[in-house]
């Protein structure tokens, strides 16, 4: 008998989680994926296969990891006789995998099969068949220990197994409309009715695959953006939130015929199971088709506002990856250095979700480093600083060669509750990558509905820490305590004076002029901003000052100050 390290791969991740419309599809697809990682996981161990990503000892153990996100790449060491047998393991895993994708689709599907929404049943179940990319390598481990080097060896060999992709048959495709999502699979819904598609949760006129109808048809009860974008003003709200539904309700029940309950897990006792796109008149137009009834309705709401306030129409998204991993694993010489490590990642995986439920959000997944929710903005930097306290507790004593302890890396997406949700991932990366040009550190877009996005970022060592700074800032705007304009006429002043001889010291005394022309708190926050600007620079100070004004309006909502969940 010889030992084998065994690397698999499964994909894409795009076809399981990026290609979503609504959060609600983010959240299946990842959990499918994470389920289909699970039984590719589950099969090893019964092959008395030694699990080293993830670490984990029995099948059972297997429930809470997928309830967070098992990520989609697995390294177990395998016993065979010889490389037949391995091979014969591995390609019985990638069974597995498929069959659980299978059965998954048979069952979800057959359950709507007389509700006319599914027209092309055998094609939805022939593109779930085909969705899946698995790959896998593998090297043998010889008495030696040789485990760094098998490791590179089978790591190298997966990715040049990845870029030789199998190129089958199409059996699935044909003269019709394409998925209005990915754009890449035929529609299996085009037949439908309005009233079929919008009973099974689409939308009218939207095109569906299987892939994308398998997601859909789930109903997982997940938040919508407009939940988290809601939250703050909810909360504010307090003893008033009762009357405010009531009234709200019975508007829609006057202009709608449509049960308005609302069955998300987030915070049900503010939403008092009423749609949350109750609160956004802009909305109503998916609800009300005649537009004389659509301006009634949103008149009768304009003046519920008025009485009660109005939400701010933002919310964050959340994507974290830990920093200098690589180097981390690298540091652990053998499988069983390598699965303390995994261990470590799994007890971090596992404590997200309720971290994040802690401060009124909701996680998409957190496979091992890598993290992604949603958030209200009242909580968001909050989380984001937790996180980020408790990835480095957990990797302590895993110092990389350098005696570098890991670190994560924080990317906040500020956007508007109706952004699209795909952009709206990829300003949430593109933010992850901005802090991880520095790591350990958090950063910062706002996307505003109109007008261009602001970035800024700053470590978590920071002094002060780029939390406390937006919070300071967020506080200053809402006490009238900063100068309405500074922040745009010092980011002007910078870019005028950028390539200037001697332009700091121009610029400081152009900023210092600006303060002084205009209002501020008092002596103490024009010294607090000087000395900001001083350290930081204007360009970065006025970035900072212009994303403080999305978290102010949040904190103002919910009316809160204090470094706690909600």
């Amino acid at each position: 008998m010889s030992r084998y390290l065994l690397l698999v791969s499964l994909g894409p991740v795009q076809g399981f989680i990026a290609t979503a419309r609504r959060t609600r599809d983010l959240y299946a697809g990842s959990r499918l994926l994470s389920e289909t990682a699970g039984a590719v996981a589950k099969y090893l161990i019964e092959q008395d296969a030694k699990l080293i990503f993830p670490a984990v000892e029995t099948a059972k153990d297997l429930g809470s990891l997928i309830d967070s996100g098992i990520p989609n790449v697995i390294q177990a060491i395998v016993t065979a006789n010889d490389a037949k047998q391995l091979t014969d393991i591995a390609e019985k895993a990638e069974d597995e995998a498929r069959s659980f994708l299978k059965d998954k689709a048979e069952e979800i599907f057959s359950s709507w099969d007389k509700s006319g929404v599914l027209t092309r049943k055998d094609a939805a179940l022939a593109q779930v068949a085909d969705m899946l990319e698995f790959y896998w390598a593998a090297a043998p481990l010889n008495e030696k220990g040789d485990y760094l080097s098998a490791r590179e060896r089978v790591g190298r060999a997966l990715g040049a197994r990845k870029n030789t992709r199998n190129f089958g048959p199409v059996t699935w495709g044909g003269p019709v409309p394409k998925s209005s999502l990915s754009g890449d699979l035929e529609s299996v819904t085009y037949e439908a009715s309005d009233k079929e598609k919008l009973d099974a949760g689409l939308r009218k006129g939207e095109e569906l695959s299987g892939v994308d109808l398998l997601k859909r048809l789930r109903k997982f009860p997940f938040p919508s953006t407009s939940h988290m974008a809601a939250l703050p003003f909810l909360i504010g709200l307090e003893s008033k939130r009762e009357a405010l539904w009531r009234e709200l309700g019975s508007i829609a029940q006057k202009y709608v015929e449509k049960d308005f309950a609302d069955h998300s897990p987030v915070a049900p006792g503010l939403f008092k199971k009423l749609d949350p796109r109750l609160l956004f008149p802009s909305r109503y137009t998916e609800f009300v088709a005649d537009q004389n009834a659509l301006q009634e309705m949103q008149s009768e709401a304009a003046g519920i506002f008025k009485k009660y306030g109005e939400p701010y129409p933002y919310y964050a998204i959340l994507h974290a990856d830990g920093d200098r991993m690589g180097k981390a694993i690298d540091a652990q010489k053998s499988p069983d250095d390598h699965r303390r490590l995994s261990r470590r990642l799994n007890e971090f995986a596992q404590s997200v979700k309720g971290t994040v439920n802690n401060y009124s959000g909701s996680l998409v997944y957190a496979g091992g480093d890598d993290v992604l929710a949603l958030l209200p903005l009242h909580t968001a930097l909050d989380c984001a600083k937790r996180l980020a306290d408790e990835f480095k507790s957990k990797l302590k004593g895993f110092e990389a060669e350098g005696g570098q302890t890991p670190t994560l890396s924080v990317g906040l997406a500020v956007v508007h509750h109706l952004y699209d949700l795909g952009d709206a991932l990829n300003l949430a990366r593109k933010a992850e990558k901005e802090a991880k040009k520095t790591r350990n550190a958090l950063a910062v877009i706002f996307s505003p509905r109109s007008g261009a996005e602001t970035v800024t970022s700053g470590g978590w060592s920071d002094n002060p820490p780029l939390t406390e700074r937006l919070r300071e800032l967020a506080t200053l705007l809402n006490e009238s305590a900063l100068p309405r304009g500074f922040a745009y006429e010092l980011r002007e002043t910078a870019r005028v004076f950028e390539n200037m001889p001697s332009a700091e010291n121009l610029l400081a005394l152009e900023a210092e002029r600006i303060l002084k022309r205009k209002e501020t708190g008092g002596a103490d926050v024009e010294k607090k901003l000087k000395g900001w600007l001083t350290k930081f620079g204007a360009e970065r100070l006025s970035a900072e000052i212009i994303v403080a004004r999305a978290f102010a309006k949040s904190f103002d909502l919910a009316k809160t100050r204090e470094e706690a969940p909600i």
